[in-house]
């Protein structure tokens, strides 16, 4: 199967509810009650939305691939009245059951209730817009910056005041991009380390973290941004300026991240 099955089979039942925790956060909810050892009475945790009370029950059936049926929700009304709640959230990393989905339909169909079912194909879209630092801290991928090429084929980006090279990992969190100006009145494009670019003169006083420049959609975002300056700014350029662009957006390409790794921050551009 893919990345993901691997990324759910790794985690243990206890990470599987904190996993929950973040993902439901992510989807708009707001934590009342954490996971905690022991019996839970058949519930996880509890969380709201919108003022709606709602049980959450996690269920980690991947490694055995069994679906989640009635015998493994058993008495999900007298839950509800138990907790107060009038909604039901299942966080599965398997899908569920004909007959569980009719028994959650028929629940909310006799009463004020809803339910809100979570399995493995919801979760993966969900991830691919969360924060990569959240999912690497459950293991989506080993290391914390991604190497797209072989190590014959690697390039460095080196750092235009020092030469050290931007996409060392331990350089990477302490490098920027920037356009910066020049005493000719010209301005470029510039990319090194913090200290380096210090006392540099950068257009806005804007810049671009070389973290965020590994996420595919934030450095569009920033390419498109420079675009609009030089188009409405009337902004003289350097004659090195496409020159430093051009080696920078091809160079960065050996360490960005796939699009489906999560955002910066669990934000989108």
């Amino acid at each position: 199967m893919n990345r993901y099955y691997d990324f759910f089979c790794n985690m243990s039942d206890e990470e599987w509810e904190k996993f929950a925790v973040e993902v439901l956060k992510y989807a708009g909810f707001q934590i009342e009650t954490m996971p905690a050892f022991g019996t839970d009475g058949g519930q996880d945790f509890i969380v709201n939305d919108n003022n709606k009370r709602y049980i959450v029950s996690c269920k980690h059936y991947i490694r055995s691939r069994n679906h989640v049926g009635i015998d493994d929700e058993i008495n999900i009304g007298d839950r509800l009245l138990q907790f107060n709640a009038t909604g039901f959230v299942g966080f599965y990393s398997t899908s569920i059951t004909t007959s569980l989905q009719d028994r959650l339909d028929g629940i909310c169909k006799n009463g004020n209730y809803s339910y809100n079912i979570f399995d493995s194909t919801k979760i993966i879209e969900i991830v691919q817009l969360m924060d990569t630092k959240i999912l690497q801290s459950f293991g989506l991928y080993p290391n914390k910056y991604y190497m797209n090429v072989g190590e014959e084929e690697y390039k460095p980006l080196k750092c235009m005041i020092c030469g050290r090279d931007m996409l060392l990992d331990k350089n990477i969190p302490n490098s920027l991009i920037g356009l910066a100006s020049y005493k000719n009145g010209g301005y470029d494009y510039v990319y090194g380390c913090k200290p380096c670019l210090r006392n540099v003169q950068l257009f806005y006083n804007a810049h671009l973290e070389m973290e965020q420049a590994l996420h595919v959609s934030i450095l569009q975002g920033w390419e498109d941004m420079i675009d609009e300056w030089i188009e409405n700014e009337n902004i003289k350029l350097d004659d090195k300026f496409y020159k430093h662009r051009n080696n920078f957006l091809n160079r960065i390409r050996q360490r960005q991240l796939p699009q489906t790794e999560g955002t910066w921050y669990g934000l989108n551009f």
